[in-house]
């Protein structure tokens, strides 16, 4: 059995030998908590086979006193000699990186890291100099402001990898600037796909409720200069905001005419929810915002500086689409280097760190104590600041994500053997973390926190196929939507703390392995959960939001129509109001529980449909703490759990890492409570 000591060890190192592997010492004891995510300041070795430097030379030979320039030519260098280590000098590179010739064996790998605790940042950004103040006539031309603090920089469009003029991703003294975006409420411009903030409007529908244009009378006499180049956020069913280019404008009717009409209007009920937003548009832009416009050989930057002390070095553009490409690289680790400042218009750029997939599987990928962020899409939905696909024998601990804006946090696609621990992710639009496919899995001992503000956003996502995954002590705070699965097979939550969000339902945790059709997935390929298998969810706290909480029911689970069980044992669970945690036609018989507490009106079901409170179960105030102690789970776990996952073995601890004592069990996420 772990001490506490052990686990506060394990999860939360900051000093990091000249030894390998990586063993992380103890921090955060003094207050008694856990760290999450990576620490700026840990320790690295200063040894390594091949060296690099900002000041280093290209064509020197990559020694401790002759190192490289670039990130680029030490990753080549190391990859000449089969195997060693990579040591980074601190400072930002600003290049794309490429891991794709690094082919390590088990035990005798690749390690790339930085210098001892100087920090190492590999950044998609460019700085932009070269500002002049913008002609009155040419700001007229494009519907800017005529504001003496109006500048204008070019650049060479040659420049411009990732070939999107909107996803500048500009930033002003290390602060993110928002593109100048026409929305209803001006003050929240910097919301990348907040719909509530945007136009309502006419939709032009065909016959299948698709969207042909958008009709706005306030747009009647609006040059059509101004329109040009100007992309349009778009609304749209299922729930989603996406971007689209637009093909023409006619100011006499104020129509915006979309280029991809594919698109079906979002309905609530019968009552079509009609809503749009201007991006780069010249009348939109105000104090601290920028736009831009596509002139063939340069690409020409409108801005308003917060201070025009910044206009000499303080402004950076991003210019490339990902930071660090691992492409097919084998038995790679990556430990303590920042990645940020990615962007593009389309799902798989804007990217940090990226694993495209496509060949054979990449195996052996670690990042350890890394950063992620400062990324952006402008399509919306971007797959992450951090995005896996096709992998197997993955770890990521110790790691910090974001901020990444119209896109995920973390997102790992057909990976298998994941282990996911002491992640910090924060300001991520979409969903922290993203799911499809992932089988024999491990996210333990998180937090996530100020994310899944956009629309179609959840605590994190488990979909088509994902299979054996263990969901441990993760705490999320002022996150949007709620945890869910779908199609989906033996997804266990413990030792979790988890809110209800008013704009997703007020739901905390949502069963949606709804369909049982061939082509919905399923662990088993047939849409339905693999046969018999059972979900457990115990000592978790799924909480209200105080603000609504006679709206709030923290669990839906359910459907009848498949074959998939449900184990529920001393978690706090709130019921407001009388929305049932089953669905309708639930069966009874297929459920286990006992020793839940309630503090709402609903429990399992109404009575008419045959539920009442089980064994042990009782309800309280919120806020209140549970009359008596739980169930002891280690039988449960030994004979069901603990062989699904042999790689975690923190069986005995809460959310805090505190050691639980099953001699007298809690109720809910910590073991104090």
């Amino acid at each position: 059995m772990h001490t506490r000591r052990t686990i506060l060890c394990w999860l939360t190192g900051t000093v990091i030998g000249a030894a390998w592997p990586w063993r992380p010492q103890l921090a955060g004891a003094a207050t008694g908590g856990l760290s999450y995510g990576w620490d700026a300041d840990a320790v690295f070795p200063t040894e390594a086979s091949v060296h690099v430097a900002p000041d280093g030379d290209d064509a020197a030979p990559g020694s401790a006193d002759q190192p490289l320039r670039t990130v680029q030519a030490g990753v080549d260098m190391l990859a000449r000699k089969q195997g060693g280590s990579l040591a980074i000098r601190g400072g930002t590179y600003r290049e794309y990186v490429s891991l794709d010739s690094l082919r390590g064996q088990p035990g005798a790998g690749f390690r790339i890291h930085r210098y001892a605790a100087e920090r190492v940042t590999i950044s998609a950004a460019e700085i932009l100099t070269g500002w002049t103040p913008c002609p009155q006539d040419e700001a007229a031309t494009l519907g800017l402001p005529a504001d003496a603090n109006l500048w204008v920089a070019r650049f060479d469009r040659a420049r411009l990898q990732h070939a999107a003029v909107a996803a500048l991703n500009l930033h002003e003294a290390g602060e993110w600037r928002s593109i100048a975006t026409d929305r209803a409420d001006p003050s929240q411009l910097d919301g990348p796909s907040d719909f509530r903030s945007f136009h309502e409007a006419e939709f032009v529908l065909d016959a299948e409720d698709k969207i042909l244009a958008i009709r706005d009378p306030r747009l009647i006499g609006v040059p059509a200069a101004w329109m040009a180049q100007v992309p349009i956020q778009l609304y749209h069913a299922p729930n989603v905001v996406s971007t689209d280019p637009g093909a023409g404008f006619d100011p006499a009717t104020g129509t915006l005419l979309l280029a991809d009409q594919t698109r079906r209007v979002q309905r609530t009920g019968k009552a079509p929810q009609m809503r749009y937003a201007l991006v780069n548009y010249g009348p939109a832009l105000r104090p601290g915002h920028w736009m831009a416009r596509d002139e063939g050989a340069t690409i020409a930057v409108y801005f308003q500086p917060s201070s025009t002390d910044n206009l000499a070095q303080g402004v950076e553009i991003s210019l490339r689409s990902v930071c660090v490409d691992l492409e097919n690289a084998t038995h790679v680790e990556l430990a303590g280097i920042e990645a940020v400042r990615a962007s593009g218009d389309d799902r798989l750029s804007g990217i940090c760190i990226r694993r495209q997939g496509g060949g054979k599987p990449g195996e052996g990928l670690t990042l350890t104590q890394c950063r992620a962020g400062e990324n952006f899409t402008l399509g919306g939905r971007g797959y992450g600041a951090i995005y896996l696909r096709q992998a197997r024998r993955i770890t990521v601990r110790n790691c910090s994500v974001g901020p990444a804006r119209n896109a995920y946090g973390l997102f790992l696609s057909d990976c298998e053997d994941a282990d996911l621990r002491a992640l910090h992710i924060t300001g991520v639009s979409k969903s922290p973390a993203r799911f499809y496919g992932l089988q024999r899995a491990v996210l333990a001992f998180s937090l996530f926190e100020d994310s899944a503000f956009d629309a179609h956003a959840n605590k994190f996502n488990f979909y088509e196929g994902c299979d054996t995954v263990l969901v441990y002590g993760v705490r999320c705070r002022r996150v949007g939507g709620y945890a869910t699965y779908q199609e989906a097979s033996r997804i266990h939550f413990a030792f979790c703390e988890l809110d209800c969000a008013p704009l997703s339902q007020n739901r905390a945790l949502v069963s949606q392995n709804r369909g049982t059709d061939s082509d919905q997935g399923g662990a088993d390929g047939s849409g339905d959960p693999v046969s018999g298998t059972t979900f457990h969810y115990w000592n978790n706290s799924l909480l209200a939001d105080r603000r609504h909480p006679d709206d709030a029911n923290s669990m839906q689970l359910g459907p009848p129509d498949n074959s998939q069980r449900h184990a529920v044992h001393n978690n706090i669970l709130h019921g407001g109001g009388f929305s049932a945690i089953y669905l309708e036609g639930a069966d009874p018989s297929r459920e286990t529980r006992s020793h839940n507490f309630y503090t709402g009106f609903s429990h399992w079901q109404t009575l008419r449909r045959g539920w009442k409170l089980a064994q042990g179960e009782g309800v309280m105030p919120i806020g209140g703490r549970p009359r008596h102690e739980g169930i002891d789970m280690r039988p449960t776990i030994a004979a069901e759990l603990a062989p699904l996952f042999p790689g975690f073995s923190d069986w005995d601890h809460d959310i805090d890492g505190t050691p639980v004592d099953w001699n007298k069990p809690p109720i809910g996420c910590t073991a104090g409570v």
